[in-house]
């Protein structure tokens, strides 16, 4: 059966992974802290001015179906909430954070995911990111897809299918010629991957940079 979230769904759950892995002494959150992070600027396209009420009706459906559960802390004062991506999906923590940044963040490059997955957990360089990503690509139940390029972009993005689309759909609101199908994972090294120019490696440096940054605020901003 195939994975159907709406796009606030989305985007409680990729937060809810998010702040897991970057503040995890303010895991779970408090719906004002989710509020927070479905609203957050930095780190999320597209951008979501999502109100009080919005929230609570993705939560009660995310509830319904599995994917959150509440938690009660504080002696009861304040009730959180948690992800089980884990458990619906049957990934690991470095996939998970890879998913989160695409739930997040929308289509990206294993470089781009790479950066910014980082910062929750080790998922290795590109290359590994790619594998990773082929191996979600090739469940009975694609996750993500690798997408086509469009004018101007010099790498491949991929995108996440836990929203209902077939990786056809995908592929075709996106633009582009179809690109060849996602190998199994277990198939033969491909060919080495070109070097990027060098001002696409000083972005990725600066991005990481930035996100390393982030990281340090929002567990300052946990800890307060």
């Amino acid at each position: 059966m195939g994975i159907d979230l709406q796009p606030l769904e989305q985007r409680v759950v990729g937060v809810l992974i998010e702040k897991q892995y970057t503040v995890p002494d303010a895991y779970p959150l408090t719906l004002n802290a989710l509020l927070a992070g479905c609203n957050q600027k930095s780190n999320r396209s597209p951008h979501m001015e999502v109100m009080d009420w919005e929230l609570e009706g993705a939560v009660r459906g995310l509830m319904d179906r599995g994917w959150v559960t509440r938690v009660e802390r504080d002696s009861g004062r304040a009730m959180r909430y948690s992800h089980q991506a884990k458990e619906q999906l049957g990934v690991e923590a470095a996939d998970l954070a890879i998913l989160s940044e695409l739930l997040c963040r929308g289509p990206q490059t294993p470089t781009e995911l790479k950066t910014r997955a980082a910062r929750m957990a080790h998922v290795g360089g590109p290359a590994d990111v790619e594998d990773r990503l082929q191996a979600l690509a090739s469940r009975p139940v694609p996750y993500v897809t690798r997408l086509p390029k469009r004018p101007r972009e010099q790498m491949q993005r991929w995108c996440h299918l836990l929203d209902g689309r077939t990786a056809e759909e995908a592929v075709e609101g996106y633009g582009g010629e179809t690109p060849a199908p996602a190998a199994p994972s277990a198939a033969a090294p491909s060919a080495p991957r070109p070097t990027s120019d060098p001002l696409v490696a000083r972005i990725d440096e600066l991005e990481a940079e930035v996100a390393d940054l982030k990281a340090r605020l929002d567990r300052l901003e946990g800890t307060a």
